[in-house]
């Protein structure tokens, strides 16, 4: 079964936190600061939601209060990341929580947060011709109160009796919250909040060094497709959760196997492509090409360049003085 295969590689990877830790402390460290701004801008662009790379930086380093809706959106983010990140143990899971959280994320913006929804929601998708398709219609909102609090008491009883997979569990009530709707905005933002949340809780920290929601962004369409197949018939409670079970499931996955990447730890001892690259790019005096890096390293992939490039020049490391497959980099 495709999800027992997924968990079973992610408590694989899990169990190599430590070693990470110990043997790569300054690369995590660096991972983190990017990871937060990664996330922060990620979350939100998925919510349509966008800044200026440098304001983005300002912002996320509180060197500049916030000027409109959108930088405010994105403090607001920051900060509840922040918390969660520093905090995620000594905090509880039930409705209080879920609105002080919400409270926070809007903290900048002239809009109440912290309340639950007042009006009833519709999840809908716009196509590309500009037609309209209600998706899901979740909990109504005065039926919201009560079905946060059922939610909540199932996963504290759910916890207490460690009868469910952490894994399951946490992508089980994700899901859930996320067909509940409770909010009148911020819903999936508070969702891809939550989910940091739990995993730091059952001890999957990946998402400190790794931007889980750069990941959904890059497979939106499948995010939102996933969650369709996995909310039909859920107000029957008859829906088929398994869609949206394993497509979380592969996005963890897929930042575990970046973080190995990234910080080069291989049961093998050897070095993988993206360190190899990067001791490529710190050895160099002066400016240098892809055609430089593929000439010194022919086995790795145009693609596998390109994602490293990039990388370094997120994490300010590196920039670009031109443009094309002839444009040369230079380090900070």
């Amino acid at each position: 079964m495709e999800t027992v295969r997924l968990i079973g590689r992610i408590n694989e990877y899990k169990g190599k936190q430590d070693l990470y830790k110990q043997q790569a402390p300054k690369t995590l460290n660096t991972l983190r600061d990017v990871a937060v701004i990664q996330s922060t801008k990620a979350s939100n662009a998925i919510e349509g939601i966008f800044v200026t790379e440098s304001r983005l930086h300002t912002i996320m380093a509180k060197t500049a209060d916030p000027v409109d809706r959108s930088e405010s959106e994105i403090a607001g983010y920051r900060d509840v990341l922040n918390l969660i990140h520093a905090s995620a143990q000594d905090i509880p899971i039930n409705p209080n929580v879920l609105l002080q959280l919400h409270k926070e994320l809007y903290k900048f913006v002239p809009v109440e947060g912290g309340r639950w929804k007042n009006v009833d929601n519709e999840i809908s998708e716009t196509f590309s011709d500009g037609t309209r398709r209600t998706r899901f219609v979740p909990v109504p909102a005065f039926e919201t109160p009560a079905t946060i609090q059922e939610l909540c008491d199932s996963l504290k009883i759910r916890r207490q009796k460690e009868d469910v997979d952490p894994l399951i569990l946490t992508s089980l009530f994700i899901l859930d919250f996320l067909s509940i709707h409770p909010f009148n905005d911020g819903n999936g933002r508070m969702a891809r909040l939550l989910t940091l949340l739990m995993l730091y809780q059952h001890g999957f920290e990946v998402g400190r060094y790794i931007s889980l929601e750069k990941i959904v962004e890059s497979r939106k369409e499948g995010y939102y497709e996933s969650l369709r197949l996995s909310s039909i018939h859920w107000h029957e409670n008859r829906q088929d959760p398994f869609p949206w079970v394993n497509y979380l499931l592969s996005i963890i996955l897929s930042a575990y196997k970046e973080l190995e990447d990234r910080v080069g730890l291989l049961s093998s001892g050897t070095e993988t492509k993206t360190v190899r690259i990067r001791r490529f790019i710190e050895g160099k005096i002066g400016s240098f090409t892809k055609t430089d890096i593929r000439s010194a390293h022919p086995d790795i992939s145009e693609a596998t360049i390109h994602r490293v490039l990039r990388e370094l020049r997120d994490e300010g490391m590196i920039v670009s003085t031109g443009s094309g497959r002839n444009a040369k980099w230079i380090k900070q």
